[in-house]
């Protein structure tokens, strides 16, 4: 979901936010890694520091087959930036798997016996709340509803992760069911995860995949696992100062991931780097029986996206800017009536924002692509997503509770919602209006499979002519988000930081299974531009409020 906002005043709070005083947060268990953390010494934390700071998937690789680095050390010192960096201050991890040291000890030992299963062997990953393990943690999608639910087996998505040679580190906080609890709850809040917060100040960390983007920033694990419906995935990550891939429509399975709206969720990659996002892509994807529509990306089942990382990829792609000409604003000024001096306020911003567009297309341009304008008029508007969302989600909820039987409390979304109000201000601390709106909707099945027909039509005929008239392979847009129905990909990456020092990315959309450009532009210019810089956690934690008594 988008930023929930704009829709309550409640929310207009300084950041970094306050959490409120409620008794359902959970909490993070260091048990199972006292010993690995008390052998941490300040000497061999310092050298870590240095070797993993900047470290990408690739590096890492090359420091443990150089016997520099195990991956049992490698999550000891994830472990313990969360344990000094996140625990009740940034709030991004949820649950420790507390086997992860033992997953780590049996991939050195692959290692050492020869057996290397991939690039991803021995490396630590975190996963979204809303993602199943079969492994004892919980998948609660930040919900007290489901905080007993230890799934009885992996998502598809996370047994591809375990058979590269992963180590499932934990799970990450979430803006709790994806964003759809109440339109008064902040972005980043869930009722077992508490309050996420922006690594690099404060600032927004907009949702619902905000603990993932959080916890990439911030090197609590080498990537991690977000989900988006629409801009789940890249608005956190472009708040963030990561990178964040939204796939595909079934390039992905979306087996055992806590609904929201079935027709437009999809998993996806998060990490500091466009190699490491490739790298965990290529690990993820694949197609599923259990989830048909993997079916539909199969072109790229069993590709190797890192080999899209080089000029030779890169070379002929073309990129297509957006910009309104002096008509199109023309056209736009009068529609919204505006009084002379407002107006003339008006087209001195758009008329600038159209010269920032070209700017960033002579960036591109310097980077060897050629670059045509798009007219924003050629842009398909991305349609409404509350009226279906509403009957969406308690469809796709109902479904998905009743498939896992006794191993859940609750039922229904009837019984979710009865659940929360027998103790409203612990179990929902910010309402549960969303959800009423979505248990009392009024919508027919028949009404929502026209819409749903309608939104992702118009959607994907929309963006497809769009390429194919201009002769695109790349937008540098998120077309108002109107990927997101059409299934269709996108990549944000760093693009820099304001006066403030808040993160700001840049947004890149492509045809569907476009993954192989989007991966090769965002990499040329993140290696052009280098623009990322690590946040200083030391300075964001003094500027955290004090916890709840």
């Amino acid at each position: 979901m988008t930023d929930s906002a704009q829709f309550c005043a409640r929310t207009d709070l300084p950041f970094p936010r306050s959490e409120p005083r409620y008794a359902a947060k959970g909490t993070l268990d260091f048990t199972p890694f006292a010993d690995a953390l008390a052998g941490l010494t300040d000497v061999r934390r310092t050298v870590l520091d240095a070797l993993l700071a900047d470290a990408t998937i690739l590096d890492m690789q090359q420091a443990m087959g150089a016997g520099d680095l195990t991956a049992e050390e490698l999550v000891t010192w994830y472990v313990d930036r969360i344990y000094r960096y996140d625990f009740n201050r940034l709030n991004s991890v949820m649950e420790l798997n507390p086997h992860a040291l033992a997953i780590a000890r049996q991939f050195d030992a692959e290692r050492v016996a020869g057996h290397v299963r991939s690039a991803m062997h021995g490396i630590p990953v975190l996963l979204k709340d809303n993602i199943a393990t079969g492994d004892g943690m919980h998948t609660t999608a930040g919900a007290y509803a489901l905080k007993d639910w230890q799934p009885d087996r992996d998502a598809f998505l996370v047994q591809q992760l375990r058979n590269a040679g992963a180590v499932i580190l934990g799970k990450t906080n979430l803006s709790e069911w994806a964003n759809w609890m109440d339109p008064c709850m902040p972005n980043g809040f869930s009722t077992r995860g508490g309050q996420t917060r922006n690594p690099y100040g404060p600032f927004e960390t907009y949702g619902s995949s905000s603990g993932s983007a959080v916890a990439a920033a911030s090197n609590f694990a080498a990537a991690a696992v977000g989900s988006e419906t629409q801009g789940s995935i890249i608005m956190p990550a472009s708040a963030n100062s990561v990178v964040g891939l939204k796939t595909s429509m079934g390039l992905i399975s979306r087996d055992y991931i806590v609904p929201l709206l079935a027709w437009q969720d999809v998993p996806g990659p998060m990490g500091r780097t466009v190699t490491d996002v490739a790298l965990l892509l290529t690990a993820m994807a694949g197609m599923d029986d259990k989830d048909p529509v993997t079916q539909d990306a199969a072109a790229l089942a069993g590709v190797d996206f890192t080999q899209f990382l080089s000029a030779e990829a890169a070379a002929g792609l073309t990129i297509g800017i957006v910009v309104q000409s002096d008509a199109e604003i023309d056209a736009l000024l009068a529609r919204l009536g505006l009084a002379h001096a407002q107006a003339a306020v008006s087209r001195s911003y758009l008329q600038a924002n159209r010269e920032a567009q070209r700017q960033i297309g002579a960036i591109f341009q310097g980077l060897g692509f050629d670059v045509v304008e798009v007219a924003s008029s050629a842009l398909p508007a991305s349609p409404d997503l509350i009226p279906p969302l509403t009957y969406g989600y308690k469809d796709a909820m109902n479904r998905f509770l009743a498939g896992l039987g006794e191993q859940v409390t609750v039922a229904s979304l009837e019984e979710i919602i009865a659940f929360n109000a027998a103790d409203l201000a612990n179990r929902a601390p910010y309402g549960q209006g969303y959800l009423i709106e979505s248990q009392n909707g009024l919508l027919s099945e028949v009404e929502f499979f026209a819409i749903r027909e309608e939104n992702q039509r118009t959607t994907r005929d929309g963006l497809h002519r769009l390429f194919v008239r201009y002769g695109v392979d790349v937008l540098l847009s998120d077309t108002d988000q109107a990927y997101a129905p059409a299934g269709f990909p996108a990549i944000t990456v760093p693009f820099g930081y304001s006066d403030s020092g808040q993160p700001v990315g840049l947004t890149m959309v492509a045809d569907y299974l476009g993954e192989p450009a989007l991966i090769a532009v965002a990499h040329a210019f993140e290696q052009e531009a280098r623009t990322r810089k690590a946040p200083n956690l030391e300075i964001t934690l003094q500027q955290l409020p004090p916890a709840p008594e």
